[in-house]
């Protein structure tokens, strides 16, 4: 196995190398500091590894795989972590009323954990005085089908089917259909 690790990095192979260590660490949910302990290594010497500007030795790539519990083929991107692709099979999938009285609906894409949330929402047909969403990290609205209205604070936003828009998720804001069929993709990023 160790006869196809490379003796020097090319730069493209180094930065695989450092985002794949990173990816490792993060989903263990570690901070630098505890891969630094665990490992022990110093964590400026990690951070270095980790953007791509300090190549490590062979035996720090196998002490770093070992501590992140992955194969040292991940690390080289010969190889993908099974919980790295998660499948959303529809024939699964519920739609839930997210809100009985005549609200809206939510079908969830994804399955939890991870820095992202799909949905695919079927919005109200009116706004509410009292219901703003606002959360941390980005959101994209792609409509699937019909037309919604997207309210913030200061303008409401008319999508089309096959139109899209991003903001920041700590802005308050609410969607609403416009068309009775109208449904839409939702994409949160939570970091």
């Amino acid at each position: 196995m160790l006869d196809h690790l490379p003796e020097k990095f090319e730069p493209a192979g180094l930065q695989l190398l450092a985002r794949e260590i990173r990816a490792a660490r993060l989903q263990l949910g570690w901070t630098l500091d505890e891969l630094s302990i665990a490992a022990g290594l110093n964590k400026g010497y990690l951070s270095k590894v980790e953007r791509g500007l300090k190549a490590p030795s062979l035996g720090t790539v196998l002490n770093l795989a070992r501590v992140l519990k992955v194969p040292v083929g991940r690390l080289f991107g010969e190889a993908v972590d099974d919980t790295a692709i998660q499948v959303s099979r529809a024939d699964r999938r519920q739609i839930r009323d997210a809100d009985p009285d005549g609200g809206y609906r939510l079908e969830a894409l994804t399955a939890g954990g991870g820095g992202i949330e799909g949905f695919i929402m079927i919005p109200r047909l009116d706004f509410t005085s009292d219901f703003r969403t606002e959360h941390d990290g980005e959101e994209i609205l792609y409509v699937l089908n019909g037309t919604v209205e997207v309210r913030f604070v200061d303008r409401i936003v008319t999508l089309n089917q096959a139109d899209a828009i991003r903001f920041p998720g700590r802005l308050q804001h609410q969607v609403r259909r416009t068309s009775q069929s109208a449904s839409v993709l939702i994409a949160v990023s939570r970091s």
